[in-house]
């Protein structure tokens, strides 16, 4: 019973996350900064409060004590809102949130039934996740025990979240994962604009197809599918609307991926060059061009932060040895497309994904903006195939055995990416309608 009043306590906090600073009603943040959706408001303010955690881990402050300090303005400024107003509350009355509720307990619950942690989470992320809750910060992570080159942000809402739980029992902090998992989903299922029920399907079919239950084991290959999700709707939004708030999303988790898997700044930068490849479509290209000057920039800064205080090691066990050797190539190719392969029928998300992307040539009617928002991902998903590519072939030249990189990391790094476009499956869904499948 105990375990049970732990969960929804939990639950509630991290409901208050998603319920302040901004309130869920329909305001407008001046004509440039619209929120379509409540989950468009739910995930932006999670994100100021996560990134917010993020800051403090660079400094002297304690988690609990800042925990308090959220709890405390939470609390007054939603009593505040249902002052102000009357039907405040109501905004969370309906199916899809009830929906969302359910399914946020039965991960809990899951997670409660199945508390281990896997090889990568016990020997790589938990002793950085034990230095947080010990109310250590960034700069004492270089004597602690793992990779020291490894990013930090994922251990640092595991922490937060174990430390401010009423049984602080380890696998509570995981519970963070499993919501920002679901609010990615359900916020990306809000592009369909159909009934409840055509949502609640497109929802339900997307979590079966990206359920992991292995990666709630410590890895953090969960943050950067659902912050590739978050990226996709809001970078979708600004291709459509132009609209400065969606574009300001985009770069945050963008540039919160270096910080949460070593592999994230890689991860950023084929983002933005695909950027570069389309600036001429772009009305504002000076814009897109200081986000992706930015996003160098703070790639720049995390490395140095981590070469000056921590450690760095960009290349993770490659060499950067291209070389090109007949036998080790013919090992390579039979060797990465057996495991590309084995990784597609784990995450069947992707035929879904391919299949999108051949449908999509059949509409019968779209909009500029959605054809481009297409090409777009056609590109990011080619550069990111390149990359991931170059990678593995690298990785046949290092001590370990390439099979072994291959069976531990590759079915992870398609999943990850894999976030950036589902979005292309629900756009197909939401113009059904429109398709001419002669």
């Amino acid at each position: 019973m105990i375990e049970i009043i732990n969960i929804f306590l939990v639950f509630l906090i991290l409901i208050l996350f998603i319920t302040f600073p901004l309130p869920i009603t329909n305001y407008n943040l001046k004509n440039n900064y619209y929120l379509r959706d409540n989950y468009d408001k739910y995930s932006f303010n999670f994100l100021i409060n996560i990134t917010f955690i993020f800051f403090v881990s660079f400094s002297n402050l304690n988690l609990q004590n800042y925990f308090y300090i959220i709890l405390c303005t939470g609390l007054i400024l939603n009593l505040y809102y249902q002052i102000k107003f009357n039907n405040y509350f109501n905004y969370f009355k309906n199916i899809e949130f009830i929906f969302f509720i359910i399914l946020n307990i039965i991960i809990f619950l899951f997670l409660v039934q199945n508390p281990i942690l896997a090889w990568d989470g016990l020997e790589n992320w938990f002793f950085k996740v034990q230095l947080f809750f010990l109310d250590y910060n960034f700069f004492d992570l270089k004597d602690v025990k793992g990779l020291n080159y490894y990013p930090h942000f994922g251990t640092v809402l595991w922490a937060f979240f174990w430390k401010n739980s009423f049984l602080t029992n380890e696998y509570v902090g995981r519970f963070v994962y499993a919501f920002i998992y679901l609010l990615s989903i359900f916020s990306l299922g809000q592009i369909i604009k159909n009934k409840t029920i055509t949502k609640i399907l497109t929802i339900s079919l997307i979590i079966l197809l990206c359920f992991d239950d292995f990666l709630f084991r410590g890895y953090q290959e969960i943050l950067l599918f659902s912050f590739f999700i978050f990226i996709s709707k809001n970078f979708y939004y600004y291709v459509k609307d132009e609209k400065n708030l969606n574009l300001f999303i985009c770069f945050i988790y963008l540039n919160l991926l270096p910080w949460i898997k070593h592999e994230g700044y890689l991860l950023s930068v084929i983002f933005t060059i695909s950027l570069i490849f389309l600036i001429n479509n772009f009305n504002d290209k000076i814009k897109i061009l200081a986000f992706v000057i930015l996003t160098w920039i703070l790639i720049f800064l995390k490395n140095f932060l981590f070469q000056k205080y921590i450690d760095l090691n960009i290349t993770h066990g490659a060499d950067l040895n291209f070389l090109i050797d007949i036998e080790i190539l013919k090992e390579f190719l039979l060797s990465f497309s057996l495991g590309v392969i084995v990784a597609l029928f784990k995450y069947k998300i992707w035929f879904f994904i391919f299949f999108a992307f051949l449908i999509h040539n059949k509409i019968a009617k779209t909009s500029n903006n959605q054809k481009f928002f297409f090409k777009f991902l056609k590109i990011n998903l080619f550069l990111y195939f390149v990359l991931i590519t170059g990678i593995y072939y690298n990785l046949a030249f290092s001590e370990i055995e390439l099979n072994w990189w291959i069976d531990n990391s590759l079915d992870r790094i398609l999943y990850s990416i894999s976030g950036l476009f589902i979005i292309s499956l629900v756009i197909t869904l939401d113009n059904l309608k429109y398709y001419n499948l002669k």
